[in-house]
């Protein structure tokens, strides 16, 4: 008996740790889904493998070549003046010759690697920050959509829970059968809301499945919070944050400092290398002869100064000092933009009163009750539905614009505006 009690408490002890773990993870947050996104997504990897290649090529740039070696093997006959043979013998040569680089040319190299590092480390950087970027904005417009689909769902019920009282108290009346039909026009009008909404919802939870690894058809529990709306910075201040967040901004720069590391590089190969290394000879005819020394040649620059090639690179250094004055330009445009429709939707969300939403819910129920006792007339209380749901949509997309600009301006500043007031 004991152990069957004790096995009983051990069966409903596991049972209950499921049915938390159950709950606990039943929903996640936003930061819960980028973090998934980042993990899972496969581009990631193809982002980590550019990184590998260009710190292969900083290894690269490093290694000395290969050291060559020659080796000649033949014969030798001398012969006097007057036709007579003197000697004759065979005759081999070899050598081995290093080639290295002009003096401080390996270490341009080094540092055109590095920053090809660096550029393969912002891009993947960039990726993953935008790509969590994109599942908070898609779970915000998830989350508030199914809030209008919620609303929307609960006036279908109280009106189709009227439609079916009228018709069960269906008498022949004129009125009566006229304010049936005023129903039944604004339950159609409802039900076509609810399906767009349910529809748009249904694409964000597509797309944000599939971002996170998951079938396109997953059930997605998303925790039913507002999403936060900080008060962002001037545009001064904003452009001070993306001077060290904006990838893009960091990505030009970096590329003109490579360009500048290319133009000196293409100026010291109007040298070419220079080969160093020993010889050794034997004769043997008559006599033996050894020989042996050094070698050491490099190329003059008398005729081909390498003139094309550095103006070619000089030119490239122009186009990126053009790209990265562009992309300044294209930021601060950006940010002006995102913060001025951010800033207008957050002056429209201010003259709004906490309590409203809840007020109009309960104006909404209370039109649905005293009909139901005969002291509101239909076309107050379809009007009434009309207005709560018309005001709750204004709202909702009030704050989706809200949202969207601000996932605009946290990926032009490169982080979370939240984690910086």
């Amino acid at each position: 008996m004991t152990q069957l009690l004790k096995t009983g408490f051990s069966i409903f002890g596991c049972v209950f740790i499921l049915l938390l773990a159950t709950v606990h993870v039943g929903a996640v947050t936003s930061a819960d889904l980028a973090a998934e996104a980042v993990a899972k997504n496969p581009e990631v990897q193809y982002y980590e493998a550019e990184l590998e290649a260009a710190r292969g090529g900083r290894q690269r740039a490093g290694e000395y070549a290969n050291p060559q070696l020659g080796v000649e093997w033949g014969r030798k006959a001398i012969w006097e003046a007057n036709g007579k043979k003197e000697g004759d013998g065979p005759i081999w040569r070899a050598q081995i010759m290093q080639t290295f680089d002009f003096p401080g040319r390996m270490g341009l190299r080094k540092a055109i690697a590095e920053h090809d590092i660096a550029l393969a480390e912002l891009g993947l950087a960039q990726f993953k920050t935008q790509l969590a970027n994109k599942v908070k904005a898609l779970a915000g417009e998830v989350m508030l959509l199914r809030q209008k689909e919620r609303a929307t769902q609960s006036v279908m019920d109280r009106l189709q829970a009227l439609v079916e009282v009228l018709v069960q108290r269906d008498t022949g009346n004129i009125s009566a059968k006229l304010e049936r039909r005023i129903l039944e026009a604004s339950l159609v009008t409802s039900d076509r809301t609810r399906t767009n909404t349910m529809k748009e919802a249904t694409q964000a939870t597509v797309e944000l499945n599939l971002l996170c690894g998951h079938p396109a058809d997953a059930e997605l529990k998303l925790e039913d919070t507002l999403p936060a709306f900080p008060t962002p910075p001037d545009l001064k201040g904003l452009m001070q944050l993306s001077a060290n967040g904006n990838f893009d901004l960091q990505q030009k720069r970096t590329a003109l400092a490579r360009q500048g590391i290319k133009v000196d590089l293409t100026k010291s190969e109007r040298w070419g290398n220079i080969t160093f290394g020993g010889y050794f000879t034997r004769e043997h005819h008559y006599e033996v002869d050894v020989e042996g020394g050094i070698a050491f040649s490099i190329p003059l620059p008398l005729w081909n100064k390498n003139k094309g090639n550095i103006d070619a690179e000089k030119a490239r250094q122009a186009q990126a000092e053009a790209q990265l004055l562009s992309c300044l330009r294209d930021l601060e445009g950006g940010l002006a933009t995102a913060l001025s429709g951010y800033q207008a939707e957050l002056d429209s969300l201010s003259r709004w009163r906490v309590e409203s939403e809840k007020e109009f819910q309960a104006a909404a129920e209370e039109a649905d009750h005293h009909y139901r006792l005969g002291a509101v007339p239909a076309p107050t209380y379809v009007e009434m539905q009309r207005g709560y749901l018309e005001a709750l949509d204004a709202l909702i997309q009030t704050r989706r614009n809200a949202w969207l600009h601000l996932m605009q301006l946290e990926r032009l500043t490169g982080g979370s505006l939240s984690k910086k007031q």
